[in-house]
């Protein structure tokens, strides 16, 4: 990949008549010192506003910042008071917030390769519910979160995420995402699904590289109270093994409505425990699931979609 695109995307279509979006994700999930969340921005460019979210849980407290700016101008990943910055492509980001009562510096480093999941295009068209360039890396978080004037220490196996392209959440059923952070690997494992057929994919990473994952399968799925709290995430290379088998185990969450993306879709930003079935290894991370209340959920369609 080139470092041209580790920024921000100026070659977007014009006269969109459907959601084209870039996006921006950085976690971190530090249970020792009780502090957990995401940064999240969405440049929106066919209606040319941008979302910038910070959203944390800080113990146990839910500390939400979210901010709509017009980005006809927008020359950094920046609203004032969150900012994104790239210090070395690949390798090394900058994260800051400063709201008025609490305030966050990470700088994240590369634990491990970027992975780059190419083009995604499920239903090969150009203009498709999600027809998008992607790529995520494993990373650690290290830096200072202030809250009402006390800093303490963040440190984190964390991952990102940068997207650009078609994308309407408004009009998927529902899709699961994990990230699991291990001691010396980070497993990725999504599925989506299209009414009756999904797609799914994912890799292993380590420091020797990483590995694709072709099949998902998310299976005992439980829910408490009409919420998500666990499930089994199963990823499988193009051999048919088993590249990883996941147990989600939900210690906090954020509930996330779609609001600008209509139909009522939500989703559910769990931050959860791993177990590796295969291995028995314990990890943090996140799992997502979104859910659309206009679509009847599948746990695992029938119709596997390739791309």
């Amino acid at each position: 990949m080139e470092e041209k695109e580790e920024y921000i995307h100026r070659d977007y279509p014009k006269d969109l008549k459907t959601p084209w979006k870039e996006n921006f994700y950085f976690n971190f999930v530090d249970r020792k010192n009780r502090a957990w969340g995401i940064h999240h921005i969405s440049l929106m460019r066919h209606t040319q506003q941008g979302r910038f979210s910070a959203l944390y849980i800080v113990d146990d407290e839910v500390l939400p910042y979210s901010n709509l700016i017009d980005i006809n101008d927008l020359e950094e990943t920046s609203d004032g008071t969150l900012s994104i910055r790239v210090v070395e492509p690949f390798k090394k980001f900058k994260v800051t917030f400063n709201g008025p009562n609490h305030q966050m510096d990470l700088d994240y480093e590369a634990r491990f390769p970027v992975f780059h999941f190419g083009g995604v295009r499920p239903n090969n068209t150009e203009e498709s519910p999600l027809s998008v360039q992607h790529y995520r890396q494993s990373m650690i978080a290290r830096g200072t979160l202030t809250k009402d004037g006390e800093s303490r220490h963040i440190e984190s196996f964390c991952d990102r995420d940068h997207t650009w392209g078609y994308r309407n959440e408004g009009m998927i059923t529902g899709w699961n995402c994990c990230h699991a952070y291990f001691e010396n690997k980070t497993l990725i494992i999504f599925r989506t699904l299209f009414g009756q057929s999904a797609f799914g994919s994912g890799y292993l990473s380590r420091k020797e590289g990483n590995t694709r994952i072709v099949r998902t399968e998310v299976t005992d799925t439980r829910f408490v109270n009409g919420v998500p709290v666990s499930a089994i995430f199963t990823g499988y290379d193009k051999n048919g093994k088993v590249v990883g088998r996941l147990k989600s185990e939900e210690f906090s969450t954020l509930y996330l409505p779609m609001g600008e993306e209509g139909g009522g879709a939500v989703v559910h930003e769990n931050f959860s425990e791993f177990t590796d079935l295969e291995s028995g290894e314990k990890g943090d991370g996140v799992d997502e699931y979104l859910i659309n209340p206009n679509e009847e959920y599948h746990e695992n369609p029938g119709e596997p979609i390739e791309f």
